[in-house]
């Protein structure tokens, strides 16, 4: 299919890049929007949106910060903890700025394993609904979102 250069453009701000490594997309042949779609249909078949997902996954980040570094269980086998990092991500979306390139590392959630959150990924999926390419080391499956999402609330 061939692509307008304004779709092109847009595009191109998910690739890999100087500013964003490995992109957004990973291996995942999908756009963006696509993306975007699929995941919205698996929230709403789970009756939350992505705003709300975002907004508990916000609260998650900032307990981990909170512990300056220490471990923390989040729920029972399951632990997250906050890895320092300098320097700032842009959005792919423009006009939305640079966000920290800090992560919290969440290892052992059932059925997904370790995730990885950081604050540009929490913005993309409660401002957009993006929660990135599949096979993207930052992707969040909406799945293991949903769960600490209701473990944040506890």
């Amino acid at each position: 299919m061939k692509r307008s250069p304004e779709e092109s453009e847009i595009l191109g701000n998910f690739t890999p890049s100087k500013f964003s490594g490995d992109g957004f997309l990973g291996t995942d042949p999908r756009t963006p929007q696509e993306i975007i779609v699929e995941d919205a249909l698996e929230l709403e078949r789970a009756g939350i949106d992505a705003a709300a997902i975002g907004n508990a996954l916000g609260v998650l980040f900032d307990r981990a910060l909170q512990a300056m570094g220490a471990m923390i269980e989040i729920m029972p086998g399951v632990t997250a903890r906050y890895h320092e990092s300098r320097g700032v991500i842009p959005s792919p979306f423009r006009g939305e700025g640079a966000f920290e390139k800090g992560e919290v590392a969440v290892s052992g959630l059932p059925g997904f394993g370790d995730v990885i959150l950081t604050r540009l990924s929490i913005h993309l999926i409660e401002r957009h609904g993006f929660f990135q390419g599949r096979g993207q080391r930052y992707r969040i499956e909406p799945g293991a979102a949903l769960m600490l999402a209701r473990a944040s609330v506890r």
